[in-house]
């Protein structure tokens, strides 16, 4: 694994923009920046941040009226200060000009004037290419701001050949296409929160981590992906030194600061199997149909009816499953949350946790032919023996998998029913709940009664 890069805060700036309010009638508030800017401000400068209070301005607060000239101001000033790292971020709208070019929008900007009354993100990136500093780090909270990865990926981008000298990294909200999130009544908008989040952890995250971190919480929300491009030795490079804040577990509980694995069915494939149990559904009616035209068909066309009926029913099902199935790792322990419910088993209840390669799940052990079934990559946990035992639904598993509630452990899931990287997982479990995660060598050296 590469060294994280931890930069000299004395060479260092931030410009961190926000736009809250516009002139415009036709640009909505968004109140969340303002708390923002104030967070962003904190992490970075705080008790484990890296960056001196005077080497971090903030753009465009309630207090600081924000215009072009102000802003050009303050970038130049801050990429001629800057020899260690030059971070830029801004939280406020997008808006597209009639080539499709993104502008970050200021508070007189006009949707239907564009060129002339924003900022083009071009021209930020240009100032940026100019520092001296060994990193640039642009950070966009805005409806669009996937063009920027986009331009910057160009082969012949003027702005991608300067910057790979040193090393970038930009980050985005959303995609190219789609808008970003800013959710009516909430604290920060929902890539700053994401963001704040992967600031916040026990441990510093490196750039690369931060959008691991940021993607599956937006993921885990239904909210666009977030977009990254990264170049040189930018990736490994950490914004902060430590854990933002230290407060007790029963404070943090609510808190975003854990990583998220969720699986969740497309909204094409659930139309996808509407249509399969529509069309089952009109051929068991078919055959009912016929068989009541033709009653010695009858026991002919059962069966055949009964198979319509059960992939009608099964096509339903899915095609209903808007809810993703979310697996969260974070302070307090390990939750589970799949069709609207949400199950807990907290770290001081976990004595170790681990993933088996594969487990096999006699099916029908009363039968004379009894059948089995097997699944790789099931996610277990041993509880304490003085824990509490979770409830039977607490799995994603059937019937909880019994062998494994008869060893002393409970059956998780398997990985792929919430899209879990086995890497990334280790990982949030020993950086969030300490050193309980086990390989699956440790597991059988455990417990010989576990598959080997």
């Amino acid at each position: 694994m590469p060294q994280s890069w931890v930069p000299d805060g004395s060479a260092s700036r931030a410009v961190l923009i926000g736009v809250p309010t516009y002139r415009s009638a036709d640009l909505a508030e968004i109140p969340a920046v303002r708390d923002n800017l104030t967070a962003l401000r904190q992490v970075l400068t705080g008790e484990h941040g890296l960056l001196p209070a005077d080497h971090c301005q903030v753009l465009g607060d309630r207090d600081q009226p924000l215009d072009k000239a102000t802003l050009g101001s303050a970038l130049a000033v801050a990429r001629r200060e800057a020899t260690d790292l030059l971070l830029v971020y801004y939280a406020g709208h997008g808006l597209l000009d009639e080539d499709g070019l993104l502008h970050l929008a200021l508070a007189d900007a006009e949707p239907g004037n564009v060129a002339y009354t924003a900022v083009p993100l071009e021209v930020v990136k240009r100032e940026m290419s100019r520092a001296r500093a060994r990193a640039r780090v642009l950070l966009l909270d805005c409806c669009f701001s996937g063009r920027a990865v986009a331009a910057m990926t160009t082969p012949d981008s003027l702005v991608a050949g300067q910057l790979e000298a040193t090393g970038t990294f930009t980050l985005t909200s959303t995609t190219a296409t789609a808008p970003s999130h800013a959710p009516p009544g909430a604290t920060y908008t929902a890539f700053t929160e994401a963001l704040l989040g992967a600031l916040r952890m026990p441990g510093p995250l490196t750039l690369d981590e931060i959008y691991v971190y940021v993607d599956r919480d937006l993921a885990g929300r239904g909210l666009p992906r977030p977009q990254r491009r990264s170049v040189n030795a930018a990736s490994d490079l950490v914004l902060v030194s430590g854990p933002v804040e230290n407060r007790p577990v029963s404070q943090r509980a609510a808190d975003p600061t854990g990583v998220r694995f969720t699986k969740q069915t497309s909204p094409g494939k659930r139309r996808w199997y509407a249509c399969l149990s529509a069309v089952m559904t009109l051929l068991a009616c078919g055959l009912d149909f016929a068989k009541w035209l033709q009653p010695s068909a009858v026991d002919e066309g059962l069966l055949l009816e009964l198979i319509f009926l059960v992939l009608a029913a099964w096509g339903a099902a899915i095609a209903a499953r808007k809810r993703p199935r979310s697996l969260i790792v974070d302070t307090t322990g390990l939750t589970l949350d799949y069709d609207g419910n949400s199950w807990h088993i907290p770290w001081q209840d976990i004595d170790s946790l681990g993933v088996l390669r594969q487990f096999t799940r006699t099916v029908s052990s009363a039968a004379p032919g009894a059948s089995s079934e097997t699944v790789s990559q099931v996610l277990v946990v041993r509880p304490r023996r003085t824990a509490p035992r979770p409830d039977k639904t607490f799995s994603l598993l059937p019937a909880n998998y019994q062998e494994l509630r008869d060893f002393g452990y409970i059956g998780i899931c398997k990985l792929s029913f919430v899209d879990a990287d086995p890497v990334v997982l280790r990982q949030a479990v020993d950086r969030l709940g300490g050193p309980r995660f086990r390989s699956y060598g440790d597991l059988v050296d455990m417990d010989p009664r576990l598959p080997d």
